[in-house]
């Protein structure tokens, strides 16, 4: 197979005119005769206006999409607003709690009445996953915002999980101060650790998210303890933080490495549509808050990144999708979806209760041939997607009741 790297060129000629398949989506009886609530059925949204709020329909239900039929089903809610979701090797969950900083477990399919204690005080709590030898070592990540008022640097903390509790925690790394928006982290192919920090305010006084001087709208590499890989793009240069790989970024809640070519992938929220998915360069400059693919926040036009000097996206959402949350599919449960990219959509061009699981199959020259939303009658924020040691793909509704959702193959 080509390098991506090789393709992109070809790949930006054709991405910006693909067309978002519409989704063969229906609610059907599931398997045990509970009835699920028909696709036109009212609902009232309960949470607040523009932000979710659509109470989560009657499950488990069977779902119609372009390739597979698939039942739905609630793991446990009651989770207020969550942001990340870990699935351990045994089936039970982590839980990331982004308002309440709490880091809550599911155990056996129960969400326990209380939450995992000795997380270290935070001002946000944002994403958790495994350490790649977990099953040896325990370790577990978590990316968070430190207590204070104003601009609080990120750091990146580490703990071994013994099933109840954290012990042996440790903050690996701390950025200069910047905004709270959000963050993802991944681990790469090589071991090292990947980690968004949201530049989503765009230029201001004192950062600007095109220099490395700050890590406000950057993505970061650090060794597994949270020092700087000498190879990093910045080590050594003048007024820049040697953690960082790329620059350039606004909110950018999702990373996951390709199963093949290990290279990272990356979505990217626009500010009124162009929500993108790249592909880590190092040293890469993504072009927020100069250049993008929609339109700013009071929909005066973006001016387009297809210049030197600029990275372009692999591809793009017109109207944003607000994507959080990446998955590459690599078991067979489902199979004619192995392979393919899937992220959670939030809210569809900024109308509430438009939401969804966003399906992208590439070809062998991972080239686009073909977009499905699916899952859009949920009407759930889907903050997070990930695969289960068992094959089965699982959401993370980002709702003031929110939910784990598993998904499970229905044919």
């Amino acid at each position: 197979m080509r390098s991506i790297q090789d393709t992109r060129a070809t790949v930006r000629s054709v991405v910006i005119g693909s067309v978002v398949l519409s989704a063969l989506v229906w609610a059907a009886v599931d398997t045990a005769g509970q009835q699920a609530p028909p696709a036109a059925a009212a609902q009232i949204p309960t949470g607040r206006p523009g932000r979710g709020g659509y109470p989560l329909p009657t499950l488990p239900a069977v779902f119609d999409t372009y390739q597979h039929k698939v039942r739905v089903s609630v793991v446990a809610r009651g989770l207020d607003r969550p942001w990340s979701l870990a699935i351990l090797p045994d089936g039970d969950m982590l839980v990331s709690m982004r308002y309440s900083n709490q880091l809550r477990a599911i155990r056996k399919g129960a969400l326990a009445p209380t939450p995992v204690p000795g997380l270290p005080p935070m001002r946000r709590l944002f994403d958790v996953v495994l350490h790649p030898r977990f099953a040896d070592n325990r370790s577990v990540y978590f990316s968070y915002s430190k207590a204070g008022e104003g601009l609080t640097p990120m750091a990146l903390g580490r703990a071994r999980y013994d099933g109840t509790a954290l012990t042996n925690v440790e903050e690996l790394y701390t950025s200069d101060p910047t905004t709270q928006g959000g963050s993802r982290v991944a681990f790469a192919a090589d071991g090292t650790v990947f980690m968004t920090v949201s530049g989503a305010g765009g230029r201001t006084p004192t950062a600007d998210p095109r220099k490395p001087n700050t890590v406000y709208g950057k993505v970061l590499r650090l060794r597994d303890d949270g020092t700087v890989p000498p190879d990093n793009p910045f080590v050594g240069k003048p007024d820049a933080r040697p953690e960082i790989y790329s620059v350039g970024h606004r909110d950018h809640f999702g990373l996951a490495p390709h199963p093949v070519t290990r290279q990272m992938f990356h979505v990217e929220l626009g500010p009124y549509g162009g929500d993108r998915v790249n592909i880590l360069k190092a040293g890469g400059d993504y072009g927020w808050p100069d250049y993008g693919y929609g339109r700013n926040n009071d929909s005066s036009p973006m001016e387009h990144p297809n210049r030197d000097g600029i990275e372009p996206a692999l591809l793009v959402w017109v109207p944003g999708i607000t994507p959080s949350g990446l998955l590459f599919y690599t078991a067979d449960k489902f199979p004619a979806w192995k392979g393919n990219l899937m992220v959670g959509s939030v809210v569809r061009g900024r109308t509430n209760g438009a939401t969804g699981v966003e399906r992208v199959v590439f070809n062998d020259k991972m080239w686009e041939t073909r977009r499905e939303t699916f899952l859009g009658e949920l009407k759930q924020r889907i903050r997070d997607i990930r695969q289960g040691p068992d094959g089965l793909i699982y959401l993370l509704t980002e709702e003031t009741d929110g939910a784990v959702l598993k998904l499970e193959p229905a044919d």
